[in-house]
């Protein structure tokens, strides 16, 4: 086949212009000759008037063909371009024909018949044979690749398959199909490839063509379309990749290096959500933004989505050094300026001397220690950052004339069985109580999936080492969503709400772990049988179904898609104030009950019973000027 291919080519070179040159000349020639025997039904009545002619539309039609580079002789990549160059270079040279043998040369004899029929064969003949060509160098060169290439089926027949099918000539890969549930594309083809059946018909589809691979092409697909689809592909028992999401395709042309596995994001893949671009821009851009926990999962996204707003200046604080250095190194070349500092929010003198040296007027708090069962055994240290160092950032924050205040809170915090969730919930109640001079509010929404600790990664690990998952209980779920688009969100909720909101981002439909562990194996190339699932039961804090609402919060919609606010009743300031007192001094007595009845004190909803013999025995309370270190409490300020 590849000699084939090479003799064809061989007769159409495509390096010499003379020779490239010599065949328009035959053309062109051949195309008079033709218009006018047609003209004079066959016969030759006055040859010399022709003969003298000829030389002269000749050289017009050379120079107008190179006028417009029509003697490269790459015939193999003929396209419409070629067409329209060909067109002009024609209507040029028959125009200049016209005019030089009837006003310049005073010939009558020639017929204007002839000019005009001319001018059609010549452009069928160089259109054509330029047509021809491709198509038989191509077909010899698909026989070609149809030995030496991966044949594949492409899943979708829309504008990301077409946008795939013209890279795919240029890759290792060779298509032979289509398929598409639209019934109307049934039998047409695309690009050349003909559209086979639809996705229910992928495996008639593979038996038929024997392909190597399977390409996923519908980066529009919900997550529940997605998911028949790869339930489909799995049964063919061949590999399957999918093309990027609908965001990248909008950043750049699909290549079939941008082609990748299926992930547990495309499953989980929701409609666009629709964000209000221009609400977020008014409140970053010219304005200085401070993230804290600027390096972990939550806060680096939240870095780099800002960065799109051109804050004025962007402060990334975070009190681990080696991942606040890989977020530097990540965001280099960016032209914003950006200020990188190592701090604890528990350190209130520091963080005043940030706020204050940067004029901060935003600041984004996603700094709080998450792992459940780790916050379990060390209460004193959950309370010291998620409690009260979020106590002490408002209040330096507030005294230093920041203006708004975002907590990024947990749907753990609805009804908490776990240490953790009750620590995000005083969050939110101190948010929603506190008086405060600033915009204050909080966003709550549940898992997302990659963040560093994570169950998908884990899973993913368990797999690849052990070729086992450990699930806790074959019933559990929880409310998944991918990073950026729950930093979105948040930017969303940040822009539209009021002060002391406490906003709750749609999470979609919770997901059964169980399902999520059972796709990841699937996802993995391993076989169902080689990896092993263990339920080890729930743990004492944990619950079988995440809520992110309590049952006396009435939910509201807001002017966001994806973005609800809750109302529910709270405790006054000053209550809450002095609880928080006391839950202080509990904390420097250390007795693990009493901190944990105490913060029932104040989360009553938390799912806790304490342990016989629990002795109860008042804590010390602290004057006002012991509470928050070196700060001024408002409890009485104006709201």
């Amino acid at each position: 086949m590849i000699q084939t291919a090479k003799k064809v080519e061989s007769m159409f070179p495509n390096k010499n212009r003379l020779f490239a040159a010599l065949r328009e000349v035959l053309l062109v020639s051949l195309s008079v000759s033709i218009a006018w025997l047609l003209r004079f039904d066959f016969t030759l009545p006055n040859p010399q008037v022709l003969f003298a002619a000829m030389p002269i539309l000749v050289l017009l039609r050379i120079l107008g063909m190179a006028r417009f580079n029509l003697f490269h002789g790459y015939w193999r990549y003929t396209g419409i371009s070629d067409a329209l160059d060909i067109l002009k270079a024609v209507a040029l040279g028959s125009v200049g024909f016209l005019v030089a043998e009837r006003w310049i040369l005073g010939e009558k004899r020639f017929p204007l018949s002839v000019y005009c029929i001319e001018l059609i064969l010549t452009l069928c003949m160089l259109v054509g044979v330029r047509v021809l060509a491709r198509a038989v160098l191509q077909n010899a060169q698909s026989s070609t690749d149809r030995d030496n290439r991966k044949t594949v089926v492409v899943i979708g027949a829309g504008c990301a398959a077409a946008m795939l099918l013209r890279e795919l000539p240029r890759s290792a890969y060779f298509p032979v199909a289509l398929v598409d549930d639209d019934p109307a594309k049934a039998g047409v083809r695309l690009h050349g490839v003909p559209v086979a059946g639809t996705v229910q018909d992928l495996p008639h589809v593979v038996r038929a063509y024997r392909p190597h691979e399977l390409m996923i092409a519908i980066p529009s697909a919900s997550g529940e379309q997605m998911q028949r689809i790869i339930d489909i592909c799995d049964h063919t028992r061949v590999r399957f990749r999918t093309v990027p999401s609908l965001g990248d395709l909008l950043n750049g042309a699909v290549t079939v290096d941008q082609l990748r596995d299926v992930n547990f994001e495309d499953l989980l893949g929701r409609d666009p959500v629709c964000l209000d671009v221009d609400s977020v821009r008014r409140r970053i851009t010219g304005r200085v933004v401070m993230v804290t926990g600027a390096a972990g999962s939550i806060g680096s996204e939240l870095c780099h989505q800002l960065l799109n707003y051109k804050p004025l200046k962007l402060i990334c604080l975070d009190q681990g050094e080696t991942p606040l250095f890989n977020l530097q190194n990540a965001q280099t070349g960016s032209t914003c300026s950006i200020v990188y500092c190592v701090a604890d929010i528990t350190d209130g003198t520091r963080l005043r001397d940030v706020i204050r040296e940067h004029d901060v007027q935003v600041v984004l708090n996603a700094a709080a220690y998450k792992h459940v069962p780790l916050m379990e055994e060390n209460l004193s240290e959950a309370l010291k950052n998620n409690v009260f160092g979020l106590l002490d950032l408002m209040e330096v924050a507030d005294h230093s004339g920041c203006e708004d205040f975002l907590l990024i809170s947990s749907d753990k915090a609805v009804n908490p069985t776990s240490f953790m969730g009750c620590t995000k919930r005083i969050g939110e109640l101190m948010v929603a109580t506190r008086p405060s001079r600033m915009r204050c509010l909080s966003v709550r929404f549940g898992n997302v999936l990659g963040s560093q600790g994570s169950v998908i990664p884990l899973f993913q690990e368990q797999i690849k080492l052990k070729h086992t998952i450990t699930v806790t209980h074959p019933d559990i779920t929880r409310y998944f969503m991918t990073i950026p688009e729950a930093v979105s969100l948040v930017l969303q909720a940040f822009s539209i709400g009021g002060k002391r909101d406490i906003l709750v981002l749609d999470m979609g439909k919770p997901v059964r772990i169980l399902d999520l562990t059972k796709t990841l194996i699937r996802l993995s190339g391993l076989p169902q049988d080689q990896v092993k699932i263990s339920f080890t039961g729930l743990r004492p804090v944990e619950k079988l179904f995440e809520d992110l609402f309590y049952a006396f919060e009435r939910r509201s919609n807001t002017g966001a898609q994806k973005v609800f606010r809750t109302q529910g009743q709270t405790a006054s300031w000053s209550e809450l104030l002095q609880l928080l007192a006391e839950l202080r001094a509990e904390c420097a007595i250390g007795i693990p009950d009493r901190i944990r009845s105490k913060v029932k004190e104040i989360v009553p909803e938390y799912h806790w019973v304490p342990t016989e013999g629990e002795v109860h025995v008042p804590a010390p309370l602290l004057h006002d000027s012991q509470l928050f270190g070196d700060q001024v409490p408002l409890a009485n300020a104006n709201g």
